[in-house]
């Protein structure tokens, strides 16, 4: 009887947990070298520029050249590692949530070299894809035989 109420409490606790996550057109620059923005900052990117992919967050913006653009790949990670009851639990119920990422490596303005990675909503990734592929052809990285995309 402990463990099925073990198990009710970790599975409702697991539901019940929040998931830092962006959402609509939202974008969270996760890491990387821009020493302008904090990890965690969120903002938009602006793909409309012909020159360069621009990331908007409370008045900064990171300009990343379409021309300066080394590799870029996208990755997905479950949301939350629950462990394998929980996760068995949870899958019958609901989907697992992922988050979507953009690795992005660069050359600046100054020719140093760069590396953001960006969380994107679930709905973005198709399309700042196709733009990475027009206006920086060739760069994409192929991800590795264990990832997948979703």
């Amino acid at each position: 009887m402990k463990k099925l109420m073990t198990f009710c409490l970790l599975f409702a606790l697991a539901g019940a947990l929040p998931v830092a996550a962006v959402e609509d057109s939202q974008v969270m620059y996760a890491g990387g070298t821009a020493k302008a923005l904090p990890a965690g900052a969120i903002g938009r990117l602006d793909t409309t520029s012909e020159t360069s992919l621009i990331f908007e967050s409370s008045g900064t913006k990171l300009l990343i050249p379409y021309a300066g653009i080394q590799s870029f790949e996208y990755s997905t990670e479950v949301a939350r590692h629950l462990g394998v009851l929980p996760t068995i639990g949870v899958g019958l119920v609901k989907m697992r949530r992922h988050r979507h990422h953009f690795r992005i490596s660069y050359r600046d303005a100054d020719n140093g070299s760069q590396v953001v990675i960006f969380e994107v909503p679930k709905q973005m990734p198709g399309t700042l894809q196709a733009v990475l592929e027009a206006r920086a052809p060739g760069k994409r990285r192929p991800l590795p035989c264990c990832g997948h995309q979703n």
